[in-house]
């Protein structure tokens, strides 16, 4: 997969971001030719060896048709995280950093649903934010639209979730059902291939 000089594209851990240049140096040994990336939002450049460009999982800004997805995932019941700390954190780092926006989708929904539903610790605050940046920033570049009216859209999908998921169980109290089934799935699926992501 080769990249050109202007063209956005999503690293896994650091979000959108700009190719700027190619640079033939010898950072380290067996490498001589890297993509200069720079990622605005946070003020970084990182040099990413064209060879392992792939294997990093830096890849292009998601389709149109896969904004979609995206928003079914956001719109989806939310799920219950676990409440064990640890499983959480890893849990959740795993659906951040994996490079596909319906994982990233899924983790904002669920923990917005934990803040609405229980608590977030201070790292999970942190999550939540690191997340709902990295997916706003891809929307917006998709949908080609501003940052605030992707926030706006991706809030509004998040609350419907929410609303839905608190109908669902208030349903199943009051007809003395079993509470909506909505136990997290771990470990967490990823798909194959970045097509299955945006469908």
């Amino acid at each position: 997969m080769g990249f050109d000089i202007g063209q956005n594209v999503i690293h896994p851990s650091h979000g959108a971001g700009t190719i700027v240049a190619f640079q033939e140096k010898e950072l380290v040994k067996g490498f001589q030719r890297y993509y200069v990336i720079e990622f605005i939002h946070n003020r970084l450049t990182v040099h990413v060896p064209a060879p392992r460009i792939e294997q990093i999982g830096v890849r292009p800004v998601m389709p149109a048709a896969g904004i979609n997805g995206v928003f079914r995932t956001l719109e989806s019941l939310p799920l219950d995280l676990p409440d064990e700390f640890r499983l959480r954190r890893n849990s959740i780092e795993k659906q951040i950093h994996s490079g596909y926006p319906n994982q990233v989708a899924a983790a904002v929904r669920d923990l917005a649903w934990r803040s609405s539903s229980k608590y977030l610790t201070e790292a999970d605050k942190e999550a939540l934010l690191e997340a709902r940046a990295l997916l706003i920033t891809e929307l917006a570049l998709a949908l080609k639209q501003s940052w605030e009216l992707t926030e706006l859209s991706v809030d509004d999908a998040i609350a419907r979730a929410i609303r839905d998921r608190e109908e669902a169980d208030a349903r199943a109290l009051e007809e003395e059902m079993e509470p909506v089934s909505t136990d997290w799935p771990f470990p967490v699926p990823m798909p194959a291939k970045m097509s299955e992501a945006a469908d």
